[in-house]
């Protein structure tokens, strides 16, 4: 097996700075920030919004950025195989080769700078090979860069769209890896934050690894690692990839997955759930995604709405179709007027959960046994949340449907989100289930942190936090945030604030702790609405913390207060308002 000596290495490198102008992060990890404690690492806050993918070129991207900014929501924007080849379909020319076709692309930096100013991540679709075309192939065989056989010879790793030989990069030789990483580099310093990893993540059949583990999984802990550890370089401390979903060791250390390219077809659907349920492992991720509406062949309407509402309660929610098998995008103005209005329904009910998604991510990491944000039943039915807050989503996977059998786990009470009806756990009630109403049930007891309506994350902080609760006995729910960014929440730069609904005497009470840790960027002051449901009569008075609060016997009346609450008698629902400083404890009673 061919070897990288130390001595050349050095030389390798201080030459690449100088050939490719640019310096290597090679070797980046979070751990040089903070001790990792073995659960799943988080990816960037901005990862719990809206991602989307296309094979566009400039101005293209640029004006589905518009269209986003202008409508609708998001958080990032990638661009598939095509920023290397105009012709991915014939003999590429440039194919593989780290560099933006100059056709398609004429000033890339231009237009990263564009989607970064308005608010849109972004990445690129690359795999972890080279193609011989490209002019730095010659570089990488005579440095043996490439994973070779036991003669030295460059294993042919496949060809792809008119690609007839290419070599794959070995990520156990760190000089291959810093090499990779110089290639990607100028895209990094242009604004990149994200790969897109396509292939299973294999090394070729009859090569042989420089570290000698010749274990596929042991190759694609590597080469997934080296892409995210890039990303978390230029994240400032958090990487996200997409990689397929066969497993590698710890591969919940490099976040995310996503289920492969699937059909537009309700089978398709089905097939893409039925692997997502799969996920949820140490080996593969926490924060996986599928292609919503299908990736192959065109959705209809209704697909691509049940589709959406879906992924909407997913970890990830990721929007992508095919260049060659599909005449339509993804993005909401390719479908009818009744999609896009309820594609921007459920997608601002996805930003509003952001409070509650991405603290229940954090208690993934934070708590013991680990509890994933997301996790299924079957595979039909997926909830979010675990312990005494939970949302259970019964997702619609047939064409014209209208009505579905919901089974319900016992223990508890369960309520419909749409309706405030209160059904058995264990039972298995039929329910309608029209086009723009996906059966949702609040597990009873649940205290569900919403925050504001946003374009895109953390684009205003979040307050007011609107507390949604369901009165059950006595239960609760921690809040956790961070800086969303940063990997120092695994240093202890995180804050947790606990919520306990107690309703036993027949009167319920709201205590909300005062938080415990702190993080950069952390609110001084909070405005709380409490959404208290289930409220069958109005309470004779609302005090908090022993004073009576002022009521409203309106809702344009209590909407405009800084204080005080409002019985709404038709939806069953007490609201309170108040600002307190979330060092601040605070206990909101109902008489």
């Amino acid at each position: 097996m061919h070897r990288i000596h130390s001595s050349f290495l050095l030389l390798w490198v201080l030459s690449s700075v100088i050939a490719f102008g640019q310096t290597t992060n090679a070797g980046f990890s979070g751990e040089d920030l903070a001790t990792f404690n073995g659960n799943p690492k988080l990816p960037p806050k901005w990862v719990f919004g809206v991602l989307f993918g296309s094979y566009h070129d400039q101005e293209q991207v640029l004006s589905d950025m518009s269209q986003l900014r202008a409508n609708y929501s998001g958080d990032l924007y990638w661009i598939d195989s095509s920023w290397l080849s105009a012709s991915v379909t014939k003999q590429p020319q440039n194919y593989i080769c780290f560099q933006f076709d100059p056709v398609q692309f004429p000033d890339p930096a231009t237009m990263i700078n564009t989607l970064r100013q308005n608010h849109f991540w972004f990445g690129l679709w690359e795999w972890p090979w080279m193609d011989e075309g490209c002019s730095y192939f010659g570089y990488g065989v005579s440095n043996q860069f490439f994973v070779d056989d036991t003669n030295g010879n460059v294993v042919n790793a496949g060809g792809w769209h008119g690609n007839k030989f290419t070599g794959a990069f070995d990520y156990t030789n760190p000089g291959a890896v810093a090499w990779w990483e110089n290639l990607n580099q100028p895209l990094v310093n242009m604004g990149l934050s994200f790969f897109k990893l396509d292939t299973g993540g294999d090394y070729p059949p009859g090569g042989m690894l420089d570290d000698e583990n010749n274990n596929q999984g042991h190759y694609r802990s590597l080469y997934r690692s080296t892409a995210w550890n890039m990303s978390a370089t230029a994240n400032g401390g958090r990487g996200f990839i997409l990689t397929h979903t066969p497993s590698s060791p710890g591969n919940d250390q490099t976040p995310g997955m996503w289920t492969g390219d699937s059909t537009a077809s309700w089978p398709g659907l089905q097939t893409e759930m039925r692997i997502a349920s799969t996920l949820n492992t140490p080996s593969t991720a926490a924060y996986w995604c599928g292609d919503t509406g299908g990736y192959h062949n065109d959705p209809t309407d209704e697909l691509y709405i049940r589709w959406l509402e879906y992924s909407s309660f997913t970890p990830c929610q990721e929007f992508f179709g095919s260049k060659t098998s599909s005449t339509k995008t993804r993005f909401p103005w390719d479908y009818g007027t009744r999609a896009q209005q309820i594609f921007s329904s459920y997608i601002q009910l996805r930003y509003r959960l952001l409070p509650f998604r991405y603290s229940n991510a954090q208690k993934a990491y934070h708590e013991n046994p680990v509890a994933y944000p997301v996790w299924w039943i079957g595979a039909t039915q997926l909830v979010n949340g675990t312990g005494s807050t939970e949302i259970l989503v019964q997702p619609v996977t047939s064409a014209g449907t209208t009505k579905v059998a919901v089974r319900l786990p016992s223990g508890s009470n369960w309520v419909h989100y749409w309706t405030g009806k209160v059904y058995k756990g264990g039972s298995s009630p039929v329910v309608l289930a029209p086009i723009d109403k996906e059966p949702i049930f609040i597990k009873a007891g649940s205290i569900i942190p919403m925050g504001p309506v946003m374009q895109w994350v953390d684009q205003v902080p979040a307050t007011p936090l609107t507390l949604d609760i369901y009165p059950s006995g006595v239960t609760s729910y921690a809040l956790y945030e961070d800086d969303g960014m940063t990997d120092q929440y695994a240093a202890g730069a995180f804050s947790k604030t606990q919520f306990i609904s107690n309703n036993v005497g027949g009167h319920e009470t709201l205590a909300i702790a005062a938080a415990v840790g702190s993080y950069l960027g952390q609110l001084t002051s909070r405005e709380y609405i409490l959404k208290i449901n289930l409220q069958k009569v109005s309470p004779a008075r609302v005090t908090r913390d022993g004073t009576k609060e002022t009521e409203y016997f309106s809702w344009a009346n209590f909407e405009t207060a800084q204080e005080g609450w409002y019985f709404d008698l038709t939806a069953k629902v007490v609201w309170v308002k108040f600002t307190i400083s979330p060092s601040t404890a605070s206990k909101v009673s109902l008489h």
